[in-house]
């Protein structure tokens, strides 16, 4: 089968390769809360969304231990899915809306969507194939027996379906997954730090962690959401090489496109080049012109309200005083 955080590469973002750095451990009580949910019902909550996963066939199930730290308790969620096994998945003949090119498929299916998973093997069938509504506030995720014994516990959202998940349910008018590092200073401010794999957004998380009253969202992806007419930033469970994820959030400050240099510098950037920079380091189903329009939609909106800047610097201690000086 394969394994949490295997890469995959695709359209839904200018760079899809994720990483595959190990996850950080839960608290004890969330890691007693997997326990007790673990036979028939998964519930978790990213960015102020509730994800409620539930089996009526006894298949036990647990967290996977990166999204351990975002188990909640509720009897009502935001979006479900069901989860079932059957004997078999037949490979669908349809040509899809989106090939990732590696372990998943899109298609359109009974006015809602169906996402394949299967390996690249001659003849291979799909392991696993989920059929979510038009908003992707419901679905029903099927598993194969030629895979699944159903006796060993398993975590049915295993990467990458869980953030596909929430990727597309976001585009429906939710709000929008970056790549990028989020952080709270210890004055509060709530800063952004956008980049592609090889940025130095983990690098940048490190330098920042060693800094008293610095709370560290995710060092790889951060869910943009409004509330109350202002942009908030969320973590999430996909973290980068630095292996953090918070389940917290934080109100938005400031934005910066990371580019490592040879010495630091700032420079300021034009509202309207500032929104293809964070489009361009966006999460976006860009098989749906909806889903595209709300997301530049969203960006340029978010671009107008908060200033952003070219963060050119070098992955030393003195980066992390370029922003706080500049903040003063």
């Amino acid at each position: 089968m394969p394994q949490h955080h295997v890469p995959y590469t695709g359209i839904l973002s200018q760079e899809m390769i994720m990483s595959s750095a190990p996850a950080q451990s839960a608290p004890q009580a969330n890691h007693a809360l997997q326990l007790r949910k673990a036979n028939t019902q998964l519930v978790y909550r990213i960015a102020g969304i509730s994800f409620g996963v539930k089996t009526d066939e006894g298949l036990p199930m647990i967290f996977d231990p990166s999204m351990q730290a975002f188990a909640t308790d509720s009897d009502v969620c935001d979006v479900e899915l069901q989860v079932s096994l059957v004997d078999r998945l037949e490979h669908t003949v349809q040509t899809p809306l989106f090939d990732s090119g590696g372990l998943w498929s899109l298609l359109g299916e009974n006015g809602g969507y169906r996402m394949n998973f299967l390996r690249s093997f001659p003849g291979e069938t799909p392991y696993k194939s989920a059929w979510f509504n038009k908003d992707f506030s419901e679905g029903r995720l099927e598993l194969s027996r030629l895979f699944f014994n159903g006796k060993k516990a398993i975590y049915p959202l295993e990467y990458p379906l869980d953030e596909l998940w929430m990727i597309h349910h976001l585009a429906g008018g939710k709000g929008v997954e970056v790549h990028a590092l989020g952080l709270v200073d210890d004055a509060g401010n709530g800063h952004l730090f956008l980049g592609h794999s090889g940025a130095g957004k983990s690098t940048s998380a490190r330098l920042w962690q060693r800094q008293p009253g610095v709370h560290i969202l995710s060092d790889d992806r951060i869910i943009l959401r409004r509330d109350g007419g202002q942009v908030w930033m969320h973590g999430t469970p996909w973290h980068g090489d630095a292996g953090i994820a918070s389940p917290q959030g934080a109100l938005l400050s400031h934005i910066y496109i990371l580019e490592q240099a040879p010495s630091n510098e700032l420079l300021s950037m034009p509202r309207s080049a500032a929104t293809a920079e964070i489009f361009a380091r966006s999460f976006v189903p860009r098989h749906s012109a909806q889903a595209l329009d709300f997301t530049l939609q969203f960006i340029e909106q978010v671009a107008q309200e908060l200033s952003c800047d070219v963060f050119r610097f070098v992955p030393r201690q003195s980066a992390v005083e370029v922003i706080r000086n500049a903040r003063v």
